[in-house]
């Protein structure tokens, strides 16, 4: 099943989004890129989600620790726009996927 595009309505959510190992399929809605206080653990990991990673995924500026889109069959391209997460400090994984370019600078 999809992720729900509503739940980009939990704009105020800081931390713990945790949506891993549910088998959701399709794509990962732009809209979680509105989730503006997300400070640390979001997880998507271990699903069956595929096509690209939003590039609104970038908007999560407050992410500092644990950002994990690991084990996914995502393609393409990793979106430049992830370079705004500059807080990071630990876990940051993307791997286990179906992607295709350089690490962007």
């Amino acid at each position: 099943s999809a992720i729900p595009t509503q739940l980009g309505l939990l704009r105020q959510m800081g931390s713990a989004f945790w949506l891993g190992s549910n088998s959701l399929s399709l794509a990962i809605p732009t809209q979680l890129g509105q989730l503006s206080q997300m400070g640390f653990d979001f997880r998507l990991y271990a699903n069956l989600l595929s096509s690209t990673i939003p590039t609104e995924l970038g908007n999560l500026v407050q992410m500092s620790s644990l950002f994990s889109l690991r084990s996914n069959s995502f393609s393409m391209a990793i979106p430049t726009e992830l370079g705004r997460l500059v807080q990071m400090s630990s876990i940051f994984t993307l791997g286990s996927n179906l992607l295709s370019s350089a690490i962007p600078t």
